[in-house]
């Protein structure tokens, strides 16, 4: 398994080598995914999609239809809901912490916790924050919101929905709330797992993060007294809609793969019920139509349990839209919309000056779509 997948696809793609399928996630720091969607170099599997048993939410959402024109060119291998993780050992009904029910709650919680010298939150690295995001926009303004931000609607950001998301996460990422190594964590070498084990240790109570956690931190983790919880966002108001994000795995075939019809035909394959018993040996589920009845089947576990937050959220799905790379060569987006939350975070910037960057980098492009 290659740890930098994006240098080795690049050199392959200098010497015209391509790979038939690649499994190559959007949001990754390399951004190769979305170079390649972004200068056409991903084919159109429309044809697929219409042929299996895909769910509609996922079918129609900005991840598979990447360019908002109708056809599809990326496919999910998996999905998984993307919420705050925590420890149910510590948090929940008749434990030492209660689950809180709104954002009101939340904040209340980190007070209580912080006066027995335990951090409300914690992130992974700032990157973490893409599903939070999208789970925020479709809380604070419902979809339409969420399709506006995602689609680069000029002015969306200095909207009372926008603003509302953006204090949100600066709320999360104060002094007040926030582990106090998660920054400094974040941006060394293999750090990450620091601020996760914050959660496991106790340090902190919350934190952004997908289902990959337990594998990924199974070393660490101790037999007792601790397990997994995943939570989605809590209400904005007490009775009101709460909300997760739901994450995809994509695979997707490159335009120059030279066996494209077999290449076709293994995606066709991750869909019939053969590939989603496959899958779902391994705690992976595939978005088919009724997928959560699927879950429901299964044994008892964490995915069954994680899954089980959509039973009690609203499901947001979606992905930053392309633009023209020629004449903004030098955007970063992450960098623009995540970077500056380790500077509120250590107070090197304001939410104010966030708002006023991410208001002119949706102006730019808004005014530059992808041709």
């Amino acid at each position: 398994v290659e740890k930098e997948l994006d240098q080795v696809l690049n050199k392959e793609n200098a010497k015209g080598e391509y790979s038939d399928v690649v499994y190559y996630n959007l949001g990754q720091p390399s951004q190769y995914t979305e170079t390649q969607l972004n200068t056409k170099q991903v084919l159109d599997i429309s044809d697929v999609v219409k042929e299996i048993n895909i769910d509609p939410a996922y079918a129609n959402s900005s991840v598979v239809q990447y360019y908002g024109d109708g056809k599809s060119y990326l496919l999910p291998l998996k999905t998984t809901p993307a919420g705050f993780f925590y420890n149910t050992e510590l948090v929940g009904p008749g434990k030492k912490y209660e689950l809180p029910e709104t954002w009101d709650d939340m904040w209340e919680l980190g007070k209580k916790a912080k006066a027995d010298k335990i951090s409300l939150f914690t992130y992974p690295v700032k990157g973490y924050f893409d599903n939070t995001l999208n789970a925020l926009l479709g809380q604070s303004g419902g979809e339409e919101f969420l399709k506006n931000v995602l689609t680069y609607k000029e002015g969306v950001w200095d909207t009372k929905e926008g603003r509302q998301v953006l204090d949100t996460i600066a709320k999360l990422v104060s002094s007040e709330n926030l582990y106090p190594d998660t920054v400094s964590n974040a941006n060394a070498k293999d750090g990450f797992t620091i601020n996760q084990q914050a959660v496991i240790d106790g340090k902190a109570l919350f934190m952004p993060n997908g289902d990959w956690i337990v594998n990924e931190m199974e070393k660490t983790t101790p037999e007792k007294g601790f397990h997994w919880g995943l939570m989605p966002l809590p209400a904005l108001k007490e009775g009101g809609d709460r909300y997760v994000a739901s994450m995809t795995e994509q695979v997707w075939i490159p335009k120059q793969a030279k066996n494209a019809d077999d290449a076709k035909e293994f995606l066709k394959f991750i869909y019939s019920d053969k590939g989603v018993e496959i899958m779902a040996k391994y705690g992976n589920v595939v978005p088919t139509k009724g997928f959560q009845d699927k879950v429901d089947t299964m044994e008892d576990g964490y995915t069954k349990e994680f899954f089980s937050v959509y039973k009690d959220a609203k499901t947001v799905i979606g992905a930053f839209s392309g633009y023209d790379t020629n004449t903004l060569a030098n955007f970063d987006l992450k960098a623009t919309v995540f970077g500056p939350i380790d500077e509120i975070a250590t107070g090197k910037t304001t939410v104010d000056e966030w708002q006023k960057s991410l208001s002119k980098a949706w102006k730019d492009l808004a005014a530059n779509p992808l041709k």
